[in-house]
């Protein structure tokens, strides 16, 4: 239970309070009598369980940071007490604090802050998927993101897979009911698995969990369609996605796609099907909380398109690929580049200051956007991979963004799997236009520079980019072999298409990429390799 600290109960220096002798009346989150007087209330504090000296042995404790009432994340709908044994209820409250910020991402509209928090307080379900993320969110922050066979072993980490199980089979209960709110909590449940899975490194779990949620919310949107309409109405449609989300719904969409997207950067072939356009008409002025939006919509429809069916055409000469496609992807560049103008505009002409954790959210989101564009542009008739040596100057410039940004926030480099010092988001970030311009950037000294800004960038959801500065210093190699410092690369030596699956326990990453033998595009050489980290 979240209780107020009545100073005259504490035998330690005196609060305002008891100097001038206001009685609590126990409001939450903020004491009435204190702010009905225009007085600034000192606020809750979650009373913490007496703890037995800790061992010399044990894992150092994180740095831990400051931290006021005005940051935590509790929406008006919550006003009841958060259920459960002391234990639970501290999880929680770390939960608002450390654990939704590095989940909710840049682009959040209310899913983590709000819908989340409110759900849990009422089913169990959803309560006990929450203690189970915090819980291991909070080990992982212990132990700084360190990995090992032996972690398996841990009391934390085995509590937390306890819980983990407990939410899982409390699930498997409820859906046997086949009722409208048991879709609901499953749909709710898999985004907090999906993130449980990658938190502890087990992606394709995680994949199966958003994958599974996001087809129950299509089938709910489905039926919440035909019950609104007389129209005909497809079930095999795609879910229609709001350029503003305006129901519960909405909400929880836009999470599935963002994760949707997370997939397809790593290794997934397609997205899932949307309906969305985005609007031909751009805005013309615009806040922060807008442009966020802008930018998520704008990430959606790029993908929707790159991540199509248009990517075969890639090696068809233009005459042969068929028109429509040419006219869309056409028409779709001149769109994207115009809405990511007129949101870089605002960047370079706003006064707003933005936090660090937003400064690298928001550069992340827009190079993914100048990545996916780079794709879409060279996704038609460009066989050849020095197409992308077009691109040179703007892989520099993306590269001396982020390099401005890891000065400013003081990101040092990290060796992969071990202490974290830059810490963990879900966001959709730097590490893999990085990549990107590591692997497709011939420029033996701009590959070079985005290598070492990997080693720095942390662990985004899927991408780690330590790891991942271990695989593209090893392509650069492959490519470069025999050729004297500097020169072009052949480009019989050119990658094309790379698949990497990361195996955690053994520290390897098992590479597969392909290498052109002719001009033709169709006789194929493939490479395989395990690469050690």
């Amino acid at each position: 239970m979240l209780e107020k600290l009545v100073a005259c109960r504490q035998l330690t220096l005196p609060s305002p309070k008891q100097i001038r002798r206001i009685k609590c009346d126990e409001t939450k989150p903020a004491c009435h009598r204190c702010t009905s007087t225009g007085r600034t209330c000192d606020g809750y504090e979650f009373p913490r369980e007496q703890t037995s000296q800790p061992d010399s042995s044990a894992l150092p404790l994180p740095r831990k940071h400051s931290v006021t009432w005005s940051q935590l994340f509790l929406p008006t709908s919550i006003s009841a007490t958060f259920p459960g044994d002391t234990k639970e209820r501290r999880i929680f409250h770390r939960f608002q604090v450390c654990t939704v910020p590095a989940f909710a991402g840049g682009s959040e509209t209310g899913f983590w802050d709000s819908l989340l928090l409110k759900v849990g307080q009422q089913e169990p379900v959803v309560r006990n998927g929450i203690v189970a993320l915090g819980t291991l969110h909070e080990d992982y922050q212990t132990r700084e993101g360190k990995f090992s066979n032996q972690l398996i072993n841990e009391p934390s980490y085995q509590h937390a897979l306890q819980l983990y199980g407990k939410a899982l089979r409390q699930l498997n209960g409820h859906l046997h009911e086949g009722s409208t709110q048991g879709a609901r909590l499953a749909i709710i449940s898999s985004i907090l698995f999906t993130c449980f899975e990658v938190l502890r490194r087990n992606n394709m779990a995680a994949v199966i969990h958003y994958q599974a949620g996001l087809r129950e919310l299509t089938r709910q949107m489905s039926l919440a369609k035909e019950a609104t309409t007389t129209l005909p109405h497809s079930s095999s449609s795609p879910p229609a996605l709001a350029p503003i989300p305006q129901d519960e719904l909405d909400e929880l969409l836009r999470v599935f796609a963002r994760y949707d997207i997370q997939a397809c950067t790593f290794s997934k072939a397609h997205t899932e099907r949307l309906d969305f356009n985005l609007p031909r008409v751009l805005p013309t002025s615009l806040t922060l909380p807008e442009v966020r939006m802008h930018l998520d919509n704008l990430l959606i429809s790029v993908y929707q398109l790159v991540k199509s069916n248009l990517g075969m055409y890639r090696y068809w000469k233009r005459e042969t690929v068929p028109v429509n496609w040419s006219m869309q992807k056409d028409e779709a560049t001149m769109t994207f580049e115009a809405w990511l103008r007129a949101l870089e505009d605002f960047f370079r002409h706003s006064n707003v200051t933005l936090r660090p954790g937003d400064v690298k959210s928001l550069l992340g989101l827009r190079l993914q956007i100048r990545v996916a564009l780079i794709m879409l542009k060279t996704c038609i008739d460009c066989g050849p991979e020095s197409s992308f040596d077009l691109f040179e100057r703007e892989f520099e410039d993306m590269i001396i963004q982020v390099e401005k940004m890891a000065d400013d926030l003081g990101m040092r480099e990290g060796p992969p799997l071990d202490n974290e010092v830059t810490p963990f988001t879900m966001d959709l970030g730097i590490i893999h236009p990085l990549f990107f311009i590591a692997t497709k950037c011939r420029n033996w000294a701009l590959r070079r520079r985005a290598i070492v800004e990997l080693r720095r960038a942390g662990r985004e959801g899927v991408w780690e980019g330590p790891i991942m500065a271990v695989v593209a210093d090893r392509i650069a190699q492959i490519e470069e072999k025999d050729v004297p410092w500097g020169e072009d690369i052949p480009e019989r030596n050119r990658l094309h298409e790379i698949k990497k699956n990361v195996a955690y326990e053994t520290r390897q990453v098992f590479v597969e990429a392909t290498r052109a033998r002719d001009d033709s595009w169709k006789n194929w050489e493939t490479l395989q390799e395990v690469i050690s980290f």
